[in-house]
């Protein structure tokens, strides 16, 4: 039997202002935008590109993340900076109001703990490091990974969380919330670009404030594509996002 009293959905609240951009950001923090050396851009120019078109998004300071994966990409601290080299010259000439440095996006698994690690990785902001971990599962060492980081000094911040289908558990980031592990959410999750499912985690995870850092993850031209309608194709989004207060901004003070 059906009540009359049955209970309303919540009113969705309407945006007040018109979002033009992605400068309520700071800059980007996730990228793969250093040319040949992963599964992102693959020529200068494209990396040039690129960084033209964020860049007339309102994105200003950039913090590029190569892939650091043993199994999968041959990449080193050494590596990254030879071939970030180039793009940050190029840039220097043609975006000289940018601030652009290379970290990585380091993959946690045993690889990494005992070879990448041991050697010093490439922090940005106040010692922070961008992680991440299988699509596939936990690694069963996580949680000691995690920890050898710390126990490093180094502040971890996981990348897309929302991506990992397998945990739907939201206590499970939130204790490592705790633990003092930061979450970045992907631009492109809240579109639903990546699937139904990522973007209802990527909502529940938005609604219990677990994120602190928002990047565009950005790849290649498919990724621009989508980020580039935004303003115009996703409003009530973007105005969502731009009221979330992404700590972005935090991350740049060593680079202006």
């Amino acid at each position: 039997m059906f009540s009359i009293f049955k209970k309303k959905p919540a009113p969705q609240i309407q945006p007040t202002y018109h979002v033009t951009d992605f400068s309520f950001l700071g800059g980007d923090m996730h990228s793969h935008l250093v040319p040949g050396i992963d599964d992102g851009s693959q020529t200068l120019e494209d990396s040039v590109k690129f960084v033209d078109q964020l860049y007339k998004l309102g994105i200003k300071n950039f913090i590029t993340t190569p892939h650091i994966h043993g199994e999968m990409y041959d990449n080193d601290t050494n590596k990254v900076q030879a071939y970030f080299l180039p793009l940050k010259e190029s840039l220097a000439i043609s975006h000289p109001d940018i601030h652009i440095q290379a970290s990585a996006e380091y993959f946690l698994d045993t690889y990494f703990l005992k070879e990448v690690l041991p050697k010093g990785l490439m922090p940005f902001g106040n010692n922070n490091v961008l992680v991440e971990t299988s699509m596939a599962g936990w690694n069963r060492q996580f949680n000691e990974i995690m920890f050898a980081v710390q126990a490093n000094s180094y502040k971890p911040i996981l990348a897309h969380p929302e991506r990992y289908l397998y945990e739907t558990e939201m206590q499970v980031f939130e204790n490592l919330k705790n633990k003092g592990v930061m979450m970045q959410l992907n631009l492109l999750s809240i579109l639903g670009y990546y699937g139904k499912s990522i973007k209802i985690n990527a909502e529940k995870m938005l609604a219990l404030k677990l994120y602190d850092y928002c990047g565009t993850d950005l790849h290649h031209d498919r990724h621009l594509g989508h980020i580039n309608a935004m303003p115009e194709q996703n409003q009530e989004i973007l105005w969502q996002l731009s009221e979330y207060g992404f700590k972005n901004k935090d991350l740049y003070n060593n680079i202006l």
